[in-house]
């Protein structure tokens, strides 16, 4: 099993490049689904993040995620004290994910903060997906059902196009022609399987 690392931002299309690779064969971790699993069960990291953000668990002791998408996407501190609290549940979880899916001779490890969560080190390769601005943009609001002003505050809080170019073994660019980017895609799957450099 080959564990290899999705990431890019939001609105960049690694749902879309996920699905192309699972029909190949592919296993597949969502970080993000893993999270909002730990937000719905893991009592301990749910009280870390109510000290240090007050406020952000409902009368039920669920967490409020717009609340805290609001405190957060404003504020770089506060969203690496986010990260600081919440990527050490997620990387313990998504390791046992891992695991689980051992018969795939690939996993993605799908996340978007994969090197900001010291988590590129659990990959043997890793692949960004990028897209301009404004069609990330289109993307989230419509994925979403938030503001353009909402959807632009999100992307400015994460890392720019460099970041990934500068860290990933391959990107894919997703600026809307489905067609390309699946025969990118497919070509990547080809490579990785063989475990040959792009």
């Amino acid at each position: 099993m080959k564990i290899i690392g999705l990431t890019g931002g939001s609105g960049t299309g690694k749902g879309t490049v996920a699905a192309r690779m699972r029909e190949q064969g592919a296993g597949w971790v969502d970080a993000d689904a893993v999270y909002r699993r730990l937000c719905a069960e893991n009592r301990e990291m749910l009280a870390a993040l109510d000290a240090a953000f007050g406020g952000v668990l409902d009368g039920t002791g669920a967490l409020d995620r717009p609340k805290l998408a609001r405190l957060v996407f404003s504020d770089p501190d506060r969203l690496r004290e986010l990260n600081r609290i919440t990527n050490p549940y997620i990387r313990a979880a998504s390791r046992a994910a891992i695991q689980a899916q051992a018969a795939c001779p690939i996993v993605l490890y799908d996340a978007p903060t994969l090197f900001e969560a010291g988590a590129d080190d659990l990959c043997e390769k890793t692949v960004g997906v990028l897209a301009d601005t404004e069609t990330r943009v289109r993307r989230v609001m419509a994925r979403d059902g938030i503001s353009e002003q909402a959807a632009r505050a999100r992307i400015l809080a994460q890392p720019d196009d460099g970041f990934y170019r500068a860290r990933c073994d391959h990107i894919l660019e997703n600026n809307g022609d489905l067609a390309a980017l699946w025969r990118e895609t497919d070509a990547l799957y080809t490579i990785l399987s063989k475990g040959e450099r792009k």
